[in-house]
């Protein structure tokens, strides 16, 4: 018969026993690589071996809530109650977070006198215990419990006590694996943002743009993800992304039914009117209920099942251009004041593309219409003659100064001005268009290439906000074959001869205008049917490394052979757009103005 003394060794042995295996289960949870694989080491391994019939693990969530990452033992209604519950609820869990302290529960007594709204009459014990930060910070992230039931056990002090270093260690588990989780998401962001800026600098067209950046972050960091942007101050829808089409056509629906109202004191109107980012960490029915306008539309937004929300302004050089909304739902995630700065960082970048792409729209149109006035609207139409011109702007958006002109004087004759401003942007096109301005007026004063380019020469002494500036001047008469050229440091016309002979007019070369008064000179020569005469900038043979010589050489022979092959029987303007294809390359660093004039054949 087993005497006092032996039941005292029996009980001390299995003590230490459940020390022994406490201490084996600990080790375990430094190879728990996520919450639900520590959950379950502490629910179901250290729960077996204290025998508990019930155990439960959960882990802080923003300032108020639990959420239970594991759980052995307990009935699905219990599951359901505590799978996210608030900090304040009654009961053990919520006092051991609150207080940072254990909290012994030794039977069924103790339980109704602290907790009576969970007395369900089965006689019960336990053991809570806090998940401390640990360090100076004693705040508790969590809390782990054991339940006995139908029996009332009391621990030893020294199996509490592992079981407060298995807790501890639980605790520096789960900051592990939040700050792993951080670190892994700051790196996602990183990529993100990385791949959206590329994304949003592909193209000016920031309706595309914006459209793929929604999709990029659906389901990275949303169910939903909807880019709003002001027009005339009135915020309209540019794009809804889901990973779902049919609930993007739903959320489409609710716009066009119940547009949304500019002067609601929430949602996306209130950032755009205040420029700060709204924050709705839960969306609640009552929310639902006071946003919607009728029954069908609080039916249709029950329906989207959204969770939680964040816009952000999409601000440039401080202008809200629009709003970046994202909204959780099935995911059921939470977004917290963690979530603004990525989300504002995002739609910062997104504000800059449709800045850039509203400044690039703009600077292309004043580029179009400051061009408009650098060369004649139309080309004369004139029996026995054949005009083209080429313009072709560089791949950026500012305009130059290249400017030219053909005009047909009273008695017939034909006076042609190709010229190209120093420098460019706006202040050179403005230049260009004064000066060819100003061409045309003195013309009618005297046409002839040497007198024009002089009195050129005098107005830009007048006119100091014109700079240096190189022109071709030609007058041109049918009635005796022959014509007369002045180049004051532009590039040489280039003559091609009906027999498909082909050179430049070097002749009548002079400075460049506007460096002072300069002796003018023209050169004349024949120009009969068949003859073609083409004008250029520097623009088209110009190219970084290679010799001007050389180039020049080859605009000769392309020009000569296209006239010998086919250009005779062809349109001029094909010809200058088969001309500048050839000449030019992919890179082009200044515009180029072409324009050919040629002699129908007898």
């Amino acid at each position: 018969m087993a005497t006092r003394a032996d039941t005292a060794r029996d009980g001390s042995a299995a003590a230490s026993s459940r020390l022994v295996a406490l201490s084996a289960v600990t080790a375990q949870l430094a190879r728990a690589d996520d919450l639900a694989a520590m959950s379950d080491v502490i629910t179901r391994e250290a729960g077996r071996v204290l025998e508990a019939d019930a155990a439960i693990v959960v882990v802080r969530e923003g300032p108020r809530l639990l959420r239970a990452h594991g759980t052995v033992g307990l009935t699905p209604e219990q599951i359901t109650e505590y799978s996210v519950f608030d900090l304040d609820v009654e009961g053990p869990l919520g006092e051991a977070v609150r207080t940072g302290a254990v909290v012994r529960i030794r039977d069924r007594a103790d339980l109704v006198a602290r907790y009576p709204s969970l007395d369900d009459g089965v006689e019960r014990s336990s053991v809570t215990l806090p998940l401390l930060r640990g360090g100076d910070d004693a705040t508790a992230i969590g809390a782990m419990a054991f339940r006995f039931d139908n029996r009332c056990v009391e621990l030893a002090e020294d199996e509490v006590a592992v079981l407060s270093v298995l807790a501890d260690v639980c605790a520096q588990t789960v900051q592990r694996l939040a700050a792993e989780k951080e670190r892994a998401e700051q790196e996602a962001r990183l990529q993100f943002l990385a791949d959206a800026s590329t994304v949003l600098a592909s193209t000016t067209d920031y309706h595309e743009t914006l459209t793929q950046v929604a999709g990029l972050a659906v389901p990275f960091h949303a169910d939903w993800c909807a880019v709003e942007v002001l027009e005339a101050g009135v915020l309209r829808s540019l794009t809804v992304a889901h990973v779902d089409p049919e609930k993007v056509a739903l959320a489409r629906e609710v716009q066009s039914r119940w547009p949304s109202d500019p002067e609601r004191p929430s949602g996306s109107a209130i950032v755009a009117r205040t420029g700060q980012s709204l924050l709705v960490e839960e969306v609640t029915d009552e929310m639902l209920v006071e946003g919607t306008r009728d029954p069908e539309h609080l039916r249709v937004a029950r329906e989207l099942g959204l969770r939680s929300a964040l816009s952000v302004p999409l601000r440039a050089h401080e202008r809200v251009l629009g709003v970046l909304t994202f909204v959780s739902a099935e995911s059921g995630r939470r977004y917290t004041a963690a979530d603004i700065p990525f989300a504002e960082d995002l739609g910062r970048r997104a504000a800059l593309a449709i800045d850039n792409a509203e400044l690039y729209s703009e600077s292309r149109r004043v580029a179009a219409e400051l061009q408009a006035t650098l060369s004649p609207q139309e080309l004369p139409a004139l029996d026995g003659w054949e005009f083209a011109d080429l313009y072709q702007q560089s791949g950026r958006t500012e305009v130059g100064g290249d400017f030219y002109d053909v005009d047909v004087l009273p008695d017939g004759r034909l006076a042609v001005v190709m010229g190209d401003v120093m420098g460019r942007g706006v202040d050179a096109a403005v230049a260009g268009s004064r000066l060819r301005a100003a061409t045309r007026v003195l013309m009618t004063q005297d046409p002839h290439p040497d007198a024009l380019a002089t009195a050129v020469d005098a107005f830009m002494e007048r006119d100091p906000l014109i700079p240096l500036a190189s022109a071709a001047y030609l007058l041109l008469d049918e009635e005796h074959d022959e014509a007369w050229a002045t180049v004051a440091g532009h590039p040489p016309p280039l003559l091609v001869r009906a027999d498909g002979s082909a050179e430049f007019m070097e002749l009548g070369r002079s400075p460049l205008l506007g460096i002072g008064p300069t002796e003018r000179s023209a050169s004349a020569f024949a120009f009969g049917p068949g003859d073609l005469l083409v004008l250029f900038t520097d623009g088209l043979v110009e190219r970084r490394g290679e010799d001007l010589g050389q180039r020049l050489a080859e605009l000769r022979d392309v020009v000569a052979e296209g006239v010998r092959h086919d250009a005779r029987e062809s349109c001029l303007g094909d010809f200058l757009a088969v001309l500048a294809e050839r000449m030019l390359g992919p890179e082009r660093h200044d515009d180029v103005a072409i324009l050919a004039l040629r002699r129908r054949p007898a």
